[in-house]
């Protein structure tokens, strides 16, 4: 009798542990799906004012609504945005500490470096992309170069005279001056610390050209203190393409707006926020802002953001390579 109240004992014991490990596991499993419960860090790796900060501040006007959490923009610029990105890069892969970046950007930069801070092929995953941003080459109107033809004219009949500024070593933007030198136009490269100080290098007439993502120089496109010289996309229709000019290499160098993540972050979490910006960018709002602010609105998820990802990767790799830069550098 004691035997058997002793065994009824022991399968009551061992129902309450299976019962409570059931419990414990549907919570912690709930748990894991209410992401996000805590305010989320965007990691933008470039001063206030620039291009990426203008996209990322349209959406964060709308997104923790969307998530229902805040969003705080932190600013961690340096080294062509590579000082954000690592940040981003060594945090913690549970979705609370993002980067927003212009992709080709996020890919060029290491390229400069002998010991790059990440490796762009490992140590990201891309989230959403929510629009593309062409870059443009301008000079101040005052200027007595005004076109595209007159600059690679005398840039050819005087190389390294003119001087061209863009928001840092490694950018896309940085780029299009070694496209130019590609095809024999040298331009001396003056970098400054991200698309708004750029812009601000122009308008100030310390540099003769500046090449930067449409947002940041479309204020003073507007009010008629920047010339248009060119851009990668046809955004104007007077106004060519670097394709159309005959640097097919340049016309490729317009830049993804995007959000990413630390390496093997859940594919849950990259789907609540791919499909959080989503409804975000239906917004009629968020549309006509992004727009006024030069951006082409185009949604992009994890696995087309991945796609495009290697195609811009083996593109800026031929540039640098043809370039001789960094690891490639004669």
């Amino acid at each position: 009798m004691t035997s058997k109240k002793h065994k009824i004992l022991v399968i009551g014991v061992i129902v309450t542990i299976l019962s409570c490990m059931t419990l414990w596991s549907g919570k912690a499993v709930g748990q894991e799906r209410r992401y996000p419960n805590k305010p989320i860090e965007l990691v933008v790796p470039f001063p206030a004012g620039g291009p990426v900060d203008i996209g990322t501040r349209i959406l964060v006007n709308e997104l923790p609504k969307e998530l229902g959490v805040p969003i705080s923009v932190q600013y961690k610029p340096g080294a062509g945005g590579m000082v954000g990105a690592s940040y981003v890069s060594t945090s913690k892969p549970d979705g609370y500490t993002l980067l927003s970046h212009t992709y080709s950007s996020l890919i060029s930069a290491p390229f400069l470096e002998k010991d790059p801070l990440y490796n762009p092929l490992k140590d990201f995953t891309p989230i959403v992309a929510y629009g593309v941003s062409p870059n443009i080459l301008a000079n101040h109107s005052s200027a007595n170069l005004t076109s595209l033809d007159a600059v690679i004219k005398f840039a050819k009949e005087k190389p390294g005279e003119l001087n061209c500024t863009s928001p840092g070593m490694g950018t896309t933007a940085h780029f299009i001056l070694e496209v130019f030198k590609m095809y024999g136009v040298n331009i001396t490269h003056v970098p400054a610390k991200g698309g708004g100080p750029a812009a601000t290098t122009l308008l100030g007439k310390h540099v003769d050209l500046g090449v930067m993502l449409y947002p940041a120089a479309i204020p003073h496109i507007k009010s008629g203190a920047f010339r248009l010289l060119a851009t990668t996309d046809k955004i104007v229709r007077e106004v060519p393409t670097f394709t159309e000019k005959g640097f097919p290499e340049g016309g490729s160098l317009g830049s993804w707006l995007s959000f990413l993540g630390p390496p093997d972050l859940p594919r849950p979490i990259q789907d609540q926020i791919a499909s959080s910006t989503r409804k975000v960018m239906q917004m009629p709002s968020v549309i006509k802002a992004l727009e006024n602010a030069g951006y082409t609105v185009e949604y992009k998820g994890p696995d087309e953001l991945n796609k495009i990802f290697l195609e811009d990767y083996k593109m800026i790799e031929k540039i640098v390579k043809a370039a001789g830069l960094g690891k490639y550098a004669k």
